[in-house]
């Protein structure tokens, strides 16, 4: 067992890892955010779950993005939509939080059941 953790890490194999995510480091990534507003962020987010959850789980997802999306609505206003005041907007975060950490768990649940079928 020592053996094989010096060999993991092993300075010259690190320094080859280590060169390797340097190139890596400056290409531009293909699910780079900067320029989204969070709700086109939350359509791909919508978009992806589609895809990937049918049936009931589908249904539960659905309901948790509904909830997750009129809290978005509030907390990101568009220019004409600017209804909710920034203290009660800054108040929506964390239950906006909530439901974002909900669906991961929720995911990681259903993903974990389809491994074990």
């Amino acid at each position: 067992m020592p053996n094989r953790l010096d060999e993991l890490f092993a300075p010259e194999r690190l320094r080859r890892n280590w060169q390797k995510t340097k190139k890596n480091a400056g290409m531009p990534s293909a699910t780079a955010t900067e320029d989204k507003s969070p709700l086109d962020i939350f359509m791909r987010l919508q978009g992806l779950i589609k895809g990937r959850f049918s049936g009931d789980d589908g249904e539960v997802l659905r309901l948790l993005l509904e909830e997750l999306h009129s809290l978005l609505i509030d907390i990101f206003p568009t220019a004409e939509k600017n209804l909710v005041p920034v203290e009660n907007r800054v108040k929506m975060i964390p239950p906006a939080h909530d439901v974002l950490n909900r669906i991961e768990d929720i995911i990681e649940a259903f993903e974990i059941a389809v491994r074990r079928r």
